[in-house]
């Protein structure tokens, strides 16, 4: 693997870590002109400017509010490329470990899977599949080596898991087997696994290759700032209508694929609610946004000299923020968002959630709506019976509105 040009300007890592890839990770980018911090030291960085490498499987530290405000975060998980990568390097350690054995039976039929038969050419491969849309697809493929549910576990001595999901049980298995364990936590072996040869292996790219790994990490980066270079950049503007929390983060998980997200996250997002852990909540939209979190309104006013800006959207849009907006009141993060990129012509995208649209703030929406620049995802009654003033815009109409925005027109209907 060769690595490629890297447009970052600053590389944290924990430089405490006891992964090998840290090391080589340091080796290239100081090979590359990228200046190298240690994340557990130095976060008073300038925005937008660092990109912090966090270990898969590694959590983000208990400080993470401090490093969700100053870093960058890159996300290796929907890099196709760097999957595979990882992958196969995963299944050539496996090969260093168990040599190839006669016979296996591998849990799950998956990307890691498929590398896993790429390296073991001489092993007799069996799968075990809970996937019943493959059903078709797998039998056609692996004939009688594929199960599906249940298989003979009594006739492997080697199996090897990689589904992050407890679908079979320990008393499955006996003593003289060996299991390995390939995925994630929860992983995938339910019951009392201390009676068994079961080894968990994480990380083995960067135990048995840190070199190699590295690159295909530098890569993955590479690879995400050109993405987010290629992609129109939007203001994500977050308030505090904490019911529809869960409902977002689907939402926002499509419109990354298609949009830089900067997220403005203001002060009513952040309290305890019941609909949601809030603080699992601003740690999606960290890593679903891959940008720092602003949540104050000085670091709201300089997205007016971000000249890559191509709107702002606030959703969802509590019936308090509506007002704001339209009576020009700038208190908070979200209006100031709104404000810097308004004078600059760059349109607001607004999808309200409120229980008075069709009361107090009907005059508010009524005002928005007549005014340039603002532009509505397309709303209507959730719960007319119950409450009948009530109004929510339809959230997979987001990505929809915004380009039709980004038009200069309102995509219709408006209400539904």
């Amino acid at each position: 693997m060769t690595c490629i040009y890297n447009p970052m300007e600053i590389l944290a890592l924990n430089m405490a870590s006891k992964d090998k890839r840290v090391g080589e990770l340091a080796k290239i980018a100081k090979a590359k002109g990228i200046k190298v911090i240690d994340s557990h030291k130095e976060k008073n960085i300038e925005y937008r400017k660092t990109v912090l490498f966090v270990e898969p499987r590694a959590e983000l530290p208990k400080d993470a509010e401090d490093y969700m405000q100053v870093f960058d975060y890159k996300t290796l998980s929907n890099d196709d490329k760097f999957i595979e990568e990882n992958n196969y390097l995963t299944a050539l350690a496996m090969k260093e470990i168990m040599g190839e054995p006669e016979k296996m039976l591998v849990i799950g039929a998956g990307k890691l899977t498929a590398q896993i038969e790429n390296v073991f050419t001489s092993s007799e491969i069996h799968i075990l599949n809970f996937n019943h849309h493959k059903v078709q697809e797998l039998s056609a493929k692996y004939g009688d080596k594929v199960y599906f549910e249940n298989a003979p576990y009594g006739e492997f001595s080697i199996i090897i898991n990689t589904i992050p999901k407890q679908l079979v049980h320990a008393v499955e298995f006996n003593k003289d087997q060996t299991v390995y364990e390939l995925a994630s936590p929860p992983y995938g072996i339910a019951g009392d696994t201390s009676n068994l040869k079961y080894e968990i292996l994480p990380g083995l790219p960067g135990k048995f290759y840190p070199e190699k790994a590295a690159v295909a990490v530098m890569n993955a980066m590479a690879r995400h700032f050109e993405i987010k270079k290629s992609r129109p950049t939007i203001a994500l503007c977050i308030t505090g209508s904490s019911c529809c929390y869960l409902k977002l983060l689907p939402v926002l998980t499509d419109l990354a694929k298609e949009f830089n997200l900067i997220p403005v996250v203001s002060a009513n997002a952040n309290l305890p609610n019941r609909f949601c852990d809030i603080e699992k909540f601003r740690r999606d939209i960290y890593e679903i946004c891959g940008n720092p979190l602003i949540t104050t309104i000085a670091g709201a006013e300089t997205l007016s000299a971000n000249k890559s800006i191509v709107a702002s959207l606030v959703l969802p849009a509590t019936g308090n923020t509506v007002s704001k907006l339209a009576n020009a009141v700038t208190d908070t993060c979200v209006t100031m968002a709104v404000k810097a990129l308004l004078r600059n012509a760059k349109p607001c995208i607004i999808g309200i959630s409120t229980n008075d649209a069709l009361s107090g703030n009907a005059s508010n929406i009524g005002m928005l709506l007549n005014r340039k620049n603002y532009y509505f995802i397309p709303f209507s009654q959730d719960d007319h019976a119950n409450k009948p003033f009530s109004m929510v815009c339809d959230f997979a109409k987001a990505g929809d509105t915004i380009k039709t925005a980004l038009k200069g027109k309102q995509l219709q209907p408006i209400i539904n």
